[in-house]
């Protein structure tokens, strides 16, 4: 990989070419010093078209996720394991909880095409209670996450990005990530982008957000972010990704798959 021809790229160029070096695992085979240096010649906005045009996986896509917030200011004591069947345009979303996480057992349904405003749930057990329609963005809603049902796709990660940038862009900073380095965990080698910003929402979505990517696969294997004090506010795990073209009854509460009464 020719670095100097690399930096001449425009930007969307570079984010495209960084995609394909992920899909064929050319960046395998680098040093983390050879790495380093190509993220040293992506320009500011390479970064940000990399995560509008490149990091997702189409339109739709199931995977797994591990999560863990702070919730009401509160570190929660068991991440959560769930399973994910996602569609953004239009939004649908299917969530289970799944046996070795917290809140095992639950379900969660949204269509936006049939009710933009409300998910259809319930907590899991023997009974498998139906707790009819909540508010998306209602207090109940809220006792687990700190997010809405709408923000559960790799989309969310995208536009965030993009939010962000827009804040540093106005505020005289580069969208550039403040610090870019190569991390060892659990065995793996990941490379980090982390976003240092001047404050935290509503300009950003938090003082500090790192993203990880197995240099493997285009989209994240992992997000964490910060507030201002330095107390972590989630931290995500990404996995199984699959991209789907779902049918009509992956979104349909009568799914047999599924729980809901």
């Amino acid at each position: 990989m020719d670095v100097n021809r690399f930096r001449c790229l425009t930007a969307r160029e570079q984010a495209a070419s960084l995609r394909t070096w992920i899909e064929n695992r050319s960046l395998l085979s680098l040093t983390d010093a050879q790495i380093l240096s190509l993220m040293d010649a992506m320009k500011p906005d390479a970064f940000v078209e990399y995560a509008r045009s490149d990091m997702v996986p189409d339109d739709a896509c199931e995977y797994r996720m591990f999560r863990q917030e702070r919730i009401s200011g509160r570190w929660s004591d068991r991440p959560d394991h769930m399973v994910i069947r996602y569609q953004d345009t239009p939004r649908k979303v299917y969530a289970k909880w799944l046996s070795d996480g917290a809140h095992a057992g639950q379900e969660i349904l949204y269509d936006e095409t049939r009710d933009p405003d409300s998910v259809v749930g319930h907590l899991g057990g023997v009974l498998r209670i139906v707790t009819g329609k909540i508010a998306i963005d209602g207090p109940f809603a809220h006792t687990q996450s700190r997010h809405s049902v709408r923000d559960l796709g790799l989309q969310y990660i995208a536009r965030t990005i993009e939010h962000d940038a827009r804040s540093f862009r106005e505020e005289g900073l580069t969208e550039k990530p403040t610090r870019i380095e190569l991390m060892n965990v659990h065995g793996a080698r990941l490379l980090a982008w982390t976003w240092t910003a001047p404050s935290g929402p509503p300009a950003h979505y938090a003082q500090r957000v790192r993203l990880l990517f197995d240099l493997q696969h285009p989209w994240p294997s992992g997000e964490a972010a910060w507030n201002e004090r330095g107390d972590l506010l989630e931290m995500i795990h990404f996995e199984d990704v699959v991209p789907h073209h779902w049918g009509e009854s992956i979104f349909d509460r009568r799914n047999p798959e599924y729980g809901f009464h």
